[in-house]
């Protein structure tokens, strides 16, 4: 006898599970196993970072705007994607308003809905989505169905389909599958510190074996970026609980899910187990978090500035779409909760934010309190708003007033969440060499352009002459674009400042010892994997990452249930 096909089993809505078989000739006498799914089931859930969720207009604001479909950002390759570039200030501000805005979430059954999905396709593998008959689109369609489809699944894709396969074919006969001991991605008896651990166990043969006895079903569950993570974690909250309820309903016994967590979503997570925001602590078993701008990140600073940094093709399209310029991010992130909550916080530290000249350091900030010191700072040319570029729109819910109030929240949220983790955490993190972040914001001293009064300073007819007293340097003009110019404040000599290039290890946008070692030094993480290797956006598409991962979530499994013991 042949070995036997393995058919995939079905979930009813009344709980019963079923698998479908072809007829064969009587002289194929290969057999079929139908592989019956656990009772137990612990759903993994997925949050991704700043700009991986995708999202919607509102009617009223698609009318406004007299668009034709209600796109308001999906960060695939789309037409809509790439009509981004092109948008003005006023523009970008009406299409990312969280007042106008939802998460763009899949409607079963909708046709134009699909279409507009369809960044999940080619799904190979899908634990209880129907059987070996059903046709590629309509697996497709139960993955948009857990949310997969709801964020950029080009850059989360990679994990989503690892997590469901590895977690739901752990064991055959009583041995750990091969994708568990085998290729860069297994996890079976593996020295965490392989993976850049600072400590922990192996994960056993035994260990798998015994949380194999459950069903694992991914999810993923986007959330509208600009909004306060306080807002999003309550709304994570409700979903979860709707997803626990979902295979209640089919007699599943599902108690709590395991979070995974992507950049800006980790502070979502975080607020999710929070009482004061989603205060879900009972139906969460534990976190593991990648890439998280645990107290903030010094590019939160610098993007509002001056727009975000790319280099080579993609980068430069990348920087085009999201916003190259101070005036076109401070249009969008002035004005979400969201964005202002990524920059540093108290926990971050001093001096951060610096001038020099010549070489030398001429000023540091913040000495204790950078809300105070430089976020909701209007006189200093160093602030971090420019109240020109606030409300290009002329919004009635927008203006500079109401961005230092949603500074203000940040303060308090930053504060409520400063030390609040949950006790089952695992993170990864990158600290390469290569992925230089900006841990400290550098201003330096510059020649004037050539057409705004530096004309003599680089001919060599005039010696740039700058006083130290930089809190006296004044702007004379700023498009958002690198430099700045200044006076400062003795003459009326013109000269530029630039922010220097991230000079700390991270990943390109989180800085590790600033921020992502934060809940390291707090003793809040079970195992922390410090890494290299690749950057920012890109974190879960490294092998490093997502076995670390893999790692985490059983360990989370093992130790936070007790039907084991049972």
């Amino acid at each position: 006898m042949t070995d036997s096909q393995i058919l995939v089993t079905e979930i009813s809505d009344d709980g019963s599970q079923i698998a479908h078989a072809l007829s064969t000739p009587s002289s194929d006498q290969s057999g079929c196993e139908m592989h019956v799914l656990p009772a137990r089931t612990i759903p993994v859930v997925f949050l991704p970072g700043i700009m991986g969720s995708h999202l919607k207009l509102s009617q009223a604001r698609q009318d406004e705007l007299k668009k034709s479909t209600n796109v308001s950002w999906r960060p695939e390759a789309t037409m809509e994607t790439i009509a981004m570039i092109f948008k003005d200030p006023h523009q970008r501000q009406m299409i990312l308003d969280p007042e106008a805005t939802e998460v763009d979430r899949y409607e079963p059954g909708n046709e134009t809905s699909d279409k507009r999905h369809s960044n999940v396709s080619k799904v190979a593998y899908l634990s209880g989505a129907g059987s070996a008959t059903l046709t590629q689109e309509q697996r497709d369609q139960h993955a948009r169905i857990r949310g997969w489809s709801e964020v950029f699944f080009e850059s989360y894709g990679t994990l989503l389909q690892t997590l469901e396969s590895q977690l739901n074919q752990m064991c055959r006969e009583g041995k750990a599958n091969t994708s568990w001991t085998e290729g860069a991605r297994k996890a079976l008896d593996v020295s965490p510190a392989e993976w850049g651990g600072d400590g922990g166990d192996k994960l056993t043969a035994d260990e798998l074996a015994t949380i194999s006895d459950a069903w694992y079903p991914v999810h993923a569950i986007g959330y509208n970026w600009l909004r306060s993570n306080g807002d999003s974690a309550k709304d994570v909250a409700k979903r979860i609980r709707e997803i626990i309820q979902y295979y209640k309903d089919r007699k599943f016994q599902c108690e709590k899910v395991i979070v995974v967590t992507h950049s800006m979503g980790g502070l979502v997570g975080r607020a999710l187990i929070h009482p004061e925001y989603g205060n879900a602590m009972d139906v969460v078993a534990g976190i593991v978090h990648g890439a998280m701008p645990a107290v903030g990140a010094g590019a939160a600073y610098k993007r509002i500035r001056v727009g975000f940094e790319g280099s080579g093709l993609m980068g430069y399209i990348f920087r085009k779409v999201v916003g190259d310029t101070g005036p076109k991010v401070t249009a969008v992130l002035a004005n979400a909760p969201g964005g202002l909550q990524l920059l540093p916080s108290e926990r971050y530290g001093a001096d951060w934010l610096k001038a020099e000249l010549n070489g030398e350091e001429v000023l540091s900030l913040p000495k204790s309190d950078p809300y105070t010191e430089i976020y909701t700072v209007q006189d200093k040319w160093y602030r971090l708003i420019t109240p020109e570029w606030v409300n290009p729109a002329n919004s009635e819910s927008s203006g500079l007033k109401k961005s230092f109030n949603k500074i203000k929240q940040s303060r308090d949220f930053h504060q409520d969440i400063a030390t609040h983790y949950h006790p089952l955490t695992y993170l990864s993190y990158c600290a390469d060499d290569k992925q230089k972040a900006w841990g400290a914001v550098v201003w330096r001293t510059t020649k004037a352009p050539l057409f705004e009064g530096g004309a003599g300073q680089r001919l060599w007819l005039e010696k740039l002459n700058v006083s130290p007293l930089a809190s006296q340097w004044a702007t004379q003009s700023d498009d958002g674009e690198g430099t700045a110019i200044m006076t400062d404040g003795v003459d009326s000599q013109r000269f530029g400042v630039q922010i220097a290039s991230p000079a700390d290890l991270g990943d390109g946008t989180v800085p590790a010892e600033r921020s992502a070692q934060d809940p390291v030094r707090q003793g809040k993480a079970r195992i922390s994997y410090k890494q290299t290797g690749y950057e920012h956006q890109g974190s879960y598409q490294d092998n490093k990452v997502i076995a670390s991962t893999l790692h985490g979530i059983c360990k989370i499994a093992h130790e936070a249930f007790t039907w084991w013991e049972k």
